[in-house]
């Protein structure tokens, strides 16, 4: 029954809300649009620092990349003397295929490697039948859902991919038939995977025979990656082609501490434009507090508290944030999933969680209150006289 009471008065008062915000229709269209895109780059610098962290999050600390140390591509020999170090569970060879399908602007890379490769890389659904398949057919391929969507393949597609690697018969295409449709369960849908068989490229090209560019490890415990990696780099220290290994979460922060604080950068854009947001909101309801004096000073006249007008006051500013916030953020909720059809290099880095929206909406009622404050303690202190008589 109290909720109930409150509720109807609260919808008794909300016509004169309403009606308040409506006063100068024009300034509150451009306040309520400039609010929506302020929160709209609010969503957007949510979905970077998600999907960095979300990054961050996947990387593991028991999968090691090894890569070779001056731009030597590294012996295949080299996979059973790291397999035969204490701690090591999975070693797998990598060696990538750059090409192109139909568009030489839109390059993309082919992971030639064995079945190894899918035990150093679980996150990948890919069935025993697929993996079985793959092996027994030489130009096989599998491809994961943002492949097959990308470039509208399906299974049995016969693809031909141009790339500078040259074949042994003077060609540059390279054929493969698509076997299966996998996914990354750590990026469902965004997992970038086109995955053939190593000795398939490694019979057929002409140079660097029997050599990979990467080398996968999967270890026992993850507690031991600095201690194994430096393990194998000791290994090949002397050798034509050393190495330098590092666990995945630590190449991820390397490369992440590449590009800058992306943390700092955004918490610093985030806080401007909430800055800049209490400047808009509370000079919009002052300038609506100084035009309305009198009418503040007729509603006291009728009986309403000095509280009851502070309420009304902050009212509008709460329900003119609240609304424009909302609005820029399921823009952006809705939006940032399609940025990945137009650029998909920056949309496979952008996740903005659900949390982002009650963070967002957290924000905008304290902007509304902390604006609205000064101007509904200004029309809380009006005497009615003084109200009354600045009328024109």
């Amino acid at each position: 029954m109290l909720f109930s009471g409150q509720l109807g008065v609260g919808m008794k008062y909300f016509p004169l809300v309403w009606a308040g915000l409506w006063r100068k229709p024009a300034r509150t269209i451009f306040t309520f649009l400039s609010i929506v895109v302020a929160f709209i780059l609010f969503g957007i610098l949510s979905a970077i620092d998600g999907g960095l962290a979300h990054q961050m999050e996947v990387a593991r600390l028991d999968r090691l990349f090894v890569d070779t140390r001056f731009g030597t591509n590294l012996p295949l020999a080299y996979l059973d003397r790291i397999a035969r170090i204490p701690g090591v569970t999975v070693v797998a060879p990598r060696q990538i295929l750059v090409g192109y399908y139909r568009d030489p602007k839109a390059p993309f890379g082919i992971i030639m490697t064995d079945r190894r490769f899918f035990s150093a890389r679980p996150e990948l659904n890919a069935t025993k039948e697929q993996m079985d398949t793959l092996l027994k057919t030489r130009t096989g391929a599998l491809i994961t859902v943002f492949i097959a969507k990308r470039f509208g393949w399906k299974v049995g597609d016969h693809v031909p991919v141009i790339s500078n690697t040259v074949r042994i018969d003077g060609g540059h295409t390279w054929t493969f038939d698509i076997l299966g449709i996998i996914d990354d369960v750590d990026r469902p849908g965004k997992g970038r995977y086109f995955i053939s068989n190593y000795d398939y490229m490694d019979q057929e090209r002409v140079t660097e025979k029997g050599t990979i560019d990467r080398i996968l490890v999967r270890i026992k415990d993850p507690s031991r990656a600095t201690q194994i990696s430096r393990a194998i780099d000791r290994l090949f220290a002397n050798s034509a082609a050393p190495t330098r290994t590092g666990s995945e979460k630590s190449v991820s922060q390397s490369d992440m501490r590449s590009i800058g604080d992306i943390g700092f950068f955004t918490r610093a854009v985030v806080a401007a434009v909430l800055f800049m947001l209490l400047f808009l909101t509370g000079n919009t309801m002052m300038q609506s507090v100084r035009e309305r004096v009198p009418e503040f000073g007729v509603l006291k006249t009728l009986g309403y508290s000095d509280n009851g007008v502070l309420a009304l006051v902050l009212a509008e500013s709460v329900i003119l944030c609240s609304l424009a916030a909302a609005t820029g953020l399921i823009f952006a909720r809705v939006g940032i999933p399609r940025i990945e059809d137009i650029s998909p290099d920056l949309g496979r880095l952008l996740l903005m969680p659900w949390s982002a929206l009650l963070t967002g909406l957290g924000f905008a009622l304290a902007v509304s209150v902390i604006s609205g404050a000064l101007p509904a303690i200004r029309a809380r202190r009006l005497s009615i006289i003084d109200s009354l008589a600045s009328r024109p």
